[in-house]
């Protein structure tokens, strides 16, 4: 009776330790987590599902990691559609690209398509034809010494590398050329 009264206790405080320690490792990960997640929010802003596949590779589990991406949401340190807003009037300013790459960009960075569509429509045809404007202006300047066929076929094709469907292209072409 006494030996069976002994293995009772000794298995109800490896159990309470197993408990402890996997609480305690709860805990750890939740931490890590927050701090992986914040260090690459500084660096620059990032969707949800960036973050959440950047944990991923850093071992979190998918539980906490979630936990601890709902807890950013709610913080307002992740903004889908306001990271898409930012993303795509950047990248239009900067690159010159049109609507429909920056869209391929956004889903490569698992933003969801209706927030897509939302912060797309916030870019009028105007403001990408300006983009691409400008973009074949300062291509036309470096090919100023070429024949004018020679032009518009290297400025029709930078354009539609850029993503720019072909009613802009023209446009552009007579504005330039």
């Amino acid at each position: 009776r006494k030996c069976f009264d002994g293995l009772l206790i000794r298995l109800a405080y490896q159990r309470l330790r197993c408990q402890v320690q996997q609480n305690f490792r709860l805990e750890f990960l939740n931490g890590a987590a927050q701090t992986i997640c914040l260090n690459a929010l500084a660096v620059r802003a990032k969707s949800r599902g960036e973050l959440a596949a950047h944990l991923k590779r850093r071992g979190i589990p998918f539980e906490v990691a979630s936990e601890v991406l709902d807890r950013l949401e709610r913080s307002g340190l992740i903004n889908d559609l306001d990271f898409a807003r930012a993303w795509s009037t950047s990248r239009l300013a900067s690159k010159k690209i049109s609507k429909r790459v920056l869209a391929q960009e956004l889903r490569k960075k698992e933003v969801s398509d209706d927030l897509i569509a939302q912060a797309l429509d916030e870019i009028s045809i105007e403001d990408e034809f300006e983009a691409a404007l400008q973009l074949g202006a300062r291509k036309a300047r470096s090919l100023q010494n070429y024949a004018e066929d020679v032009r518009e076929r290297r400025i029709t094709s930078a354009l539609a590398r850029k993503g720019y469907n072909y009613s802009i292209i023209s446009r552009v072409l007579r504005e330039v050329c």
